[in-house]
């Protein structure tokens, strides 16, 4: 399992930065555990979350996909993802719900659709309804782990305890101050995750890294899901979605790859060639362009929503004059490229 570092994220020549991923931080002795149960009453009663709220889509983390699958039916499809779990997408115009799958057992879901029970929270919820309803935690601890978060992460994706098993990593879009996404996961994928500083006595849970052929087809899961969540993100803004372009996929993913290859992140490659050159050489057709690149972020919804909250890239990712994208990813690099075709 590779160490997920701090990046310097850039769009059109702008340098702005994203959130660090330290993943290996070690802590000789063992630090003393955190309660950070939400709620004041431990009594289980009908006014408590797991009770009241009983017909929210996290109650079927833990449980069997065909619970879920009673209600939702068949996935759309289904991937690998870089954590050992099995994505299914069950998507249609009405909603979009990323189900992650290991032996059978759901064990994250992630969605942006407000039609979608999330309860207690709710997409559209601003940061003051979330800190009524919620105390949010600077420090996330269980068993030999705990997960430190910075003022940005308390006010760009915090976390919440929902059970014992059950965290909520909540995505905030600062521009709005609204609740724009949120992820359901148990101790194994948040501590797979990794997604904030951390601290730990003893081991932590690995995966094997993937072989070349396993990154092809994780690659091309990566880049079909930024693609779907970027017009989901700009259907949610009312502006018009934007279709699939070849040309301008074979420069995303030709930058990407160069990036990888020659170890550099930025938007020109080390023999100075940028967008342009890039879509030149694919004889892609545009009358305006624009870029948006991100490394080491640990999964697609993860660098969609640090897109959306760093201006540069949230103006390419709502710019109502694009009419096509293109994306591109090696590895954990991921590149979309934004064409104006008419």
């Amino acid at each position: 399992m590779k160490k997920l570092i701090f990046f310097l994220v850039v769009l059109s020549f702008v340098i702005l930065s994203f959130y660090p991923f330290n993943k290996e931080e070690l802590v000789i002795t063992k630090l003393p555990l955190v309660d950070n149960h939400i709620y004041a009453k431990e009594t289980i009663s009908k006014e408590h979350p797991v009770i009241k709220h009983s017909g929210a889509i996290w109650h079927y983390l833990n449980k069997s996909i065909k619970d879920f699958e009673q209600k939702y039916g068949e996935p759309t499809r289904i991937e690998n993802s870089l954590y050992g779990y099995e994505w299914r997408f069950y998507t249609n115009d009405e909603k979009y719900i990323q189900v992650g799958v290991a032996e059978d057992t759901i064990v994250t879901l992630y969605t942006l659709s407000g039609n979608v029970n999330v309860q207690p929270l709710e997409i559209g919820l601003t940061y003051s309804q979330l800190t009524e309803l919620f105390t949010l935690q600077n420090e996330i601890a269980f068993d030999d782990i705990k997960f430190k978060l910075s003022e940005q992460d308390l006010k760009l994706r915090p976390v919440i305890k929902i059970s014992d098993n059950i965290y909520g990593q909540v995505y905030m879009d600062s521009y709005t101050d609204k609740l724009v996404g949120v992820r359901f996961m148990n101790k194994d994928v948040f501590q797979l995750h990794r997604p904030y500083e951390v601290y730990y006595y003893g081991e932590l849970m690995t995966n094997d890294e993937p072989t070349d052929e396993e990154w092809t087809k994780l690659e091309e899961s990566m880049e079909k899901q930024i693609f779907d969540i970027t017009n989901i993100i700009r259907t949610y803004y009312n502006v018009s979605v934007l279709k699939w372009d070849d040309k301008a996929y074979e420069a995303a993913k030709m930058h990407s790859t160069d990036m990888v290859t020659n170890k550099y992140f930025s938007h020109y490659s080390p023999d100075g060639n940028g967008l342009q050159e890039r879509l030149t050489e694919v004889e892609a057709f545009y009358l305006s362009a624009g870029e948006n690149i991100a490394a080491n972020y640990i999964d697609v919804p993860a660098v969609i929503h640090g897109w959306l909250n760093s201006n540069g890239h949230r103006q390419a990712l709502l710019n109502d004059e694009y009419t096509h994208l293109g994306v591109g990813v090696n590895k954990l690099y991921y590149t979309q490229n934004f064409l104006k075709q008419n």
